[in-house]
This record gives C-alpha cells, structure tokens and sequence, in this order.
C-alpha cells in the first residue's frame, strides 16, 4: 500500500523567511554601524525572533501524519518547542513512528455541536469546504498506545476526504485488531 497523508507538514518557506530576515537585518546593521559583533548578535535575534512569530501562528491545520502497511508516522506540531524548531531547521524533525501492533484502542473524536462527517461511523455533517477550516470545533482520531501514551492524529485538513477516512480507520482496526469508536466532545 502506497502512504496516505493527512494535514500539512510545515515546509522550507518559514525558514527562509526567518533566516532571510535574520540576514538581511544583519547586513543592514553591518552597513550602518560597520560593527561586526553587533551585526551578528542583532541578525541571530531578529532571526529567533521571526522564528518565534511563525511558529506561534502555524498551530492550525499543521497536524502532519501519514500511514502505510508498516504503520503510522506522526509529526507532532501541537508541542511549541517542535513547531519552533521545524520553523528554523525544518529537516531536522524527528518523526514519532507507531506500529499497528502497539496500538490498545481508536477513538474518533468530534467537537461539539458537530458530528462527524457522513459515512464516518455514522456521522452525518454536511459544511462546505470553505469554512470548515474557520470552525473551532476539533476532528481528530485519538490513539490509546499499549504503554499509556495517548497520541491525538488530527483529520481537520481533510476532512471532506470521507472514504479516505474510513479506509484508514478500517485499515487501523484490522491491522491492530481493535474496535473504534465515535466520541463527541462534551460542552464546556
């Protein structure tokens, strides 16, 4: 089986950014002041800086997974310090690898007020593409792993992607020979 992919992965422009102001703003100061050190000191902060914007704003729609025969490859963007280290050097991430054979139960979990889309274990809603991306409610599959650890793969992105969904939620019931189930979240 070829791999599936769901969400986005945080690409090469944030980091070009980040490091092209970094440098610029370095040079300029360099030009100005004809001081090297403070050209550098300043340059690293400005670029840490820019880091630290975009990676406080990409925390929607940056759930990236993929699943194949051999399991599911998880990059979790939920964590700051991930998400600020894949803006700076994207392709230093190390991504979480999880074994069909580890995982206890499946759950998908919907927000409140919603159900889940149509042919997903009985779901029912019906948005236009536009703006479920604008709705603050949460679509994700929520993994129990055999050694407690509970890893959230979130379906947000893609999820108009109904028969995809379902063949990755019955591909994950057989092959760790679990049950899912439908959860929606309660009112807060």
């Amino acid at each position: 089986m070829e791999s599936i992919d769901f969400g986005r992965k945080i690409n090469y422009v944030p980091m070009a950014i980040s490091w092209g102001v970094g440098l610029i703003a370095g040079i300029l100061i360099y030009i100005f002041t004809r001081q090297a050190l403070l050209a550098v000191i300043l340059g690293v902060a400005i670029l840490v800086v820019v880091a630290l914007v975009y990676a406080k704003t990409l925390s929607d729609f940056y759930g990236y997974w993929s699943i194949d025969d051999k399991g599911i490859t998880s990059f979790n963007y939920q964590n700051f310090n991930v998400r600020f280290q894949s803006v700076l050097l994207t392709f230093s991430e190390d991504p979480l690898k999880i074994e069909f054979k580890n995982i206890k139960s499946l759950k998908v979990v919907v927000g409140k007020d919603m159900n889940a889309p149509a042919n997903i274990l009985g779901g029912s809603f019906n948005a236009p593409k536009r703006i479920m991306f604008h709705l603050p409610t949460p679509y994700y599959l929520e993994l129990q792993l055999n050694d407690g650890r509970e890893i959230y793969l979130d379906l947000s992105a893609d999820w108009d992607d109904t028969q995809t969904i379902q063949y990755v939620i019955g591909l994950i019931m057989s092959k760790a020979n679990i049950e899912a189930s439908i959860v929606k979240q309660a009112q807060e």
